[in-house]
């Protein structure tokens, strides 16, 4: 960890420098330090899942850093350290303006926008952990990946239309039995529609879908589709409900025997999450969630998880409680077992752990 440290202070002195005004004025980023600190544990779990005990745990310190370049783009960069070492989770520089037909251009590494809770970090969500289909499917982290993203937003009416596609690699796919370095390329889009209903309600809802040929041994072609809906009611600043769903389904197919001889076989794999989130004060919310997924690995089976989950805000963004009461079970488990992770979320600088 401190060699890791000693490796990323010249990329913090230049961040910092550049925030006080010691660089080019023409380019000042908006730098935040986001901490996410947790007491957590398990009950009846297996040894795959952690040790049956509480412990504290900084779970990860996340550095963000953005700005503009010029008139027509941006560049945001995101770190994440760890005690696993420090990541680079997005590094990436957008084109926003310039193009026809309102096209927008971003280059690097980025979430990649298959489905709506990809394309954000954990630290935005009440719930603390990213959904089982995300992980199972694209692994702890979710779907990031070097690639190129094109999009373009339309209007229809008091509607806003979304067409997005990227061409991307470096991620994991189908229960991380690709290695990155060895990946071919993927390709996906997304499309969603936004449509206010009310002064005070929206909706969203979208369609994405990706295929590549895995990397590893087996070299199947899979294809992935994805659905993801959103409903908001904000009646005034401190009061709203949020109800989101999404699923997943994705289709491989392998070559059975022996280094692929023998007939092909289709494997096929779902996933599904939802989560009703009600801010009842200005300093509390709370709420439920279902997580479902039939594992993409043949012999793991599916996992249900039920959970509900309550936060207290002292100020507002930038310092929040957090605590999530969770079971999973299915039958690859030996039998069910509980979680439970009481979660401390603090923000230096513009940049906010969790949205309300």
């Amino acid at each position: 960890m401190k060699k890791n440290l000693l490796v990323l202070w010249p990329v913090l002195s230049v961040l910092v420098s550049s925030h006080l005004g010691f660089s080019q004025t023409t380019v000042n980023p908006a730098l935040s330090f986001i901490g996410d600190m947790r007491l957590s544990g398990f009950r009846h779990a297996p040894a795959a899942v952690g040790e049956n005990k509480m412990i504290f745990d900084f779970h990860e310190l996340e550095i963000t850093a953005g700005a503009a370049l010029n008139p027509y783009s941006r560049a945001d960069v995101t770190l994440g350290i760890s005690h696993g070492g420090i990541d680079i989770e997005e590094a990436y520089a957008t084109l926003l303006r310039g193009l026809p037909l309102n096209l927008q251009v971003k280059a690097g590494q980025y979430r990649v926008d298959f489905g709506k809770l990809n394309t954000q970090h954990t630290h935005q969500w009440s719930w603390v952990e990213r959904p089982l289909m995300f992980q199972r499917f694209f692994g702890e982290e979710g779907l990031d990946a070097a690639g190129l993203n094109i999009s373009s937003l339309a209007s229809l009416g008091s509607w806003a239309l979304t067409l997005s596609g990227n061409v991307f690699s470096g991620g994991s796919y189908w229960g991380n039995s690709q290695d990155p370095k060895l990946g071919n390329l993927a390709e996906s889009a997304r499309t969603s529609l936004f449509a206010p209903l009310t002064d005070h309600a929206n909706l969203e809802f979208g369609f994405s879908g990706l295929t590549t040929r895995l990397g590893d041994s087996a070299g199947g072609r899979t294809t992935m589709g994805n659905l993801d809906f959103k409903y908001k009611w904000r009646p005034d600043m401190y009061s709203s409900v949020v109800l989101l769903a999404e699923g997943m389904i994705g289709s491989r197919l392998v070559a059975a025997g022996n280094e692929g001889a023998g007939e092909a076989t289709r494997i096929t794999a779902t996933g599904f999450f939802a989560s009703l989130d009600i801010q009842f004060h200005k300093q509390y919310d709370a709420g439920a969630l279902m997580d479902y997924c039939r594992d993409p690995v043949p012999g793991f089976g599916r996992q249900t998880g039920i959970g509900v989950f309550v936060g207290f805000s002292l100020v507002e963004e930038t310092y929040r409680i957090g605590l999530l009461l969770r079971q999973d079970q299915g039958p690859a488990l030996p039998r069910p077992y509980q979680t439970v992770i009481l979660q401390l979320l603090w923000s230096l600088g513009p940049h906010k752990p969790h949205q309300f």
